[in-house]
């Protein structure tokens, strides 16, 4: 019963606090004004160290997410570092092979280019992307652009310190392809470009890859993309092949440019 007088009585006091409001009676209100003087300094330096203590919180997280990628790319780089050496083994015996049988060949080493995306199709269907390199990186039409071994396009106007990449998903985008070691043309379309000139004999089927083709050998087999779909047409004696483009415009925020037209 005690105990059920205290917390009334103490609910009262409260209540008489809150509506009377004793902060505005002159005498109280200078030691509440004093108090929160000397409290207000506490509550600041207690925010300012939440603050603090998040951001460091946040900063470790990150750290640690940064410190496991760079692990993940040093094992990247070391793979890559022996196919490098595998490739050059492959170049050498190549070579001597053909020192041996007196056949010419020529390993050419690509000059390349990186360069920045600075603006994407605003429609929205990707047939092109602006990058932030031009005439004055030695940039011309007709070269090819890509990002890791997917191939994006080929410029098809440069400015001084800009260019314009047509991108495989532009109906007007058309280009020499390879699938099942034949040859076809390879038609861009948003979101699926097509294989051209499929017979129904062609023994393509859904997930083949489809590879850019150099006729004269001059720029190595990137990825266009994957078949995604395979009909009969109403008329003719070809195959409707639909294709998934590899590359995703809008998750790269660079490309490379090989210095050398197809």
């Amino acid at each position: 019963m005690k105990r059920y007088l205290i917390q009334l009585f103490a609910l009262v006091v409260s209540l008489f606090i809150y509506f009377v409001n004793l902060s505005a009676l002159p005498y109280i209100g200078f030691f509440h004004n004093t108090l929160k003087t000397l409290v207000q300094p506490l509550f600041e330096f207690k925010g300012n160290l939440i603050e603090f203590t998040k951001s460091m919180i946040n900063t470790y997280v990150i750290l640690v997410n940064v410190s496991k990628e760079n692990q993940e790319l040093k094992k990247e780089l070391q793979a890559c570092n022996l196919y490098k050496v595998q490739l050059s083994t492959c170049e050498n015996n190549l070579l001597s092979v053909s020192r041996i049988i007196n056949l010419p060949l020529e390993v050419k080493r690509l000059s390349i280019v990186y360069a920045g995306i600075i603006a994407y199709d605003p429609s929205g269907n990707d047939t092109f992307i602006l990058i932030n390199k031009g005439q004055d990186a030695g940039l011309s039409e007709g070269m090819i652009a890509f990002y890791e071994d997917k191939l994006i396009g080929i410029v098809d106007r440069v400015y001084g310190s800009s260019a314009r990449i047509r991108t495989v998903f532009s109906k007007d985008f058309s280009i020499s392809a390879m699938a099942n070691s034949k040859a076809y043309i390879y038609k861009g379309g948003y979101p699926y470009g097509f294989l051209l000139h499929v017979g129904l004999e062609d023994p393509i089927k859904v997930g083949d890859v489809v590879l850019l083709r150099s006729p004269l050998g001059n720029i190595p087999s990137f990825t266009i993309g994957k078949v995604s779909r395979i009909s009969e047409e109403d008329k003719g004696f070809f195959k409707r092949v639909e294709v998934k483009p590899a590359v995703d415009i809008r998750r790269i925020s660079y490309c490379i440019l090989i210095k050398e037209k197809l």
